[in-house]
């Protein structure tokens, strides 16, 4: 029930991930020079860097180096996760099937006794959601959203996220925008993420006394910025996980460990092609245990962190 820890691994990893609902600006102080991580993988007339991102920032928040706009002068190209074209396409291309798994879900309520469907429903009404469009939802991602919704009061926007800056340049001065990955692929994964101990466990949450209370705090607008200064400053968690229980372990697997051995191959590949290129995806693929760099590593391959 840990849903602040899936909130903000979600800024770190996924580009539909929800925005935070921080109102207030206190602590947004910045007293040391960003220099978030970077790294490099690199042959005889290849260089590809590495920047981990994070999707929603709030307005004014520095997180650029003098060593990043170099990298940023000198690449032929940026690499997304998925950019605008393609992730509209590949899930124009996976339509039916997503169609098909979300008209064969039952609606989480349904599934839950009457106290829990009863907490079910505050939980998300006390998130600023609609009730009914998130029990439709495959819970995986009904959790990953459960942070609020995008309004103008929030103060982590993805108008001031790294990708939208990036593409802004990029676009400006007519260098290509690429995609990494299949955007309509990851998300039927995510939907087709077996529910069965995920709604026992969210039953057990809901139902106990001190998770309940626990769920409703988590849930409540938090103006920490402790996880945009750590990424500032270029802190790397080794132990970065998207949490402990059934629905953490679940969205590790689908949404850490798949792509990022998906990427290493990518990678690989990308290496057999000349020229410079800038690869910006959450920074959470960096981190913990399952990282893109455990699986570089599968490779042969070694990104050299050089900041």
């Amino acid at each position: 029930m840990a849903f602040r820890t899936l909130i903000a691994a979600a800024l770190l990893l996924f580009p539909i991930g929800p925005a935070v609902a921080q109102t207030d600006r206190e602590g947004l102080e910045q007293d040391y020079t960003p220099s978030p991580a970077l790294w490099r993988l690199a042959d005889e007339d290849t260089t590809i860097y590495l920047f981990g991102t994070i999707h929603l920032l709030p307005e004014g928040f520095r997180w650029r180096s003098a060593q990043f706009d170099r990298i940023v002068r000198q690449a032929d190209a940026l690499v997304l996760e998925s950019n605008d074209e393609d992730a509209e396409a590949t899930v124009e291309q996976y339509a039916s099937k997503i169609d098909s798994v979300q008209a064969s879900r039952r609606p989480t309520s349904d599934r839950l006794s009457a106290t829990a469907r009863q907490r079910w429903e505050q939980l998300i009404t006390a998130s600023g959601q609609d009730f009914y469009t998130v029990d439709q939802m495959p819970l995986a991602m009904a959790m990953l959203g459960m942070g609020g919704t995008a309004d103008e009061r929030e103060l982590s926007r993805r108008e001031f996220g790294v990708e939208t800056v990036l593409i802004e340049e990029f676009e400006e001065s007519g260098r290509p925008i690429l995609s990494i990955e299949n955007n309509g692929a990851v998300m039927l994964s995510l939907m087709r993420i077996d529910e069965t101990a995920l709604i026992a466990e969210l039953e057990r949450g809901l139902t106990h006394p001190t998770n309940w209370r626990a769920a409703l705090n988590d849930n409540e607008p938090q103006p920490d910025w402790a996880l945009e200064h750590n990424w500032a400053r270029g802190i790397v968690d080794p132990q970065f996980s998207m949490g402990s229980g059934k629905v953490g372990i679940a969205l590790d697997r689908v949404l850490l460990a798949r792509r990022n051995e998906a990427w290493g191959r990518w990678l690989r590949r990308r290496l057999a092609e000349p020229g410079t290129i800038l690869v910006a995806v959450g920074a959470g693929h960096f981190e913990g245990q399952r990282s893109l760099h455990y699986f570089l590593d599968r490779h042969g391959l070694r990104a050299e962190r050089i900041n």
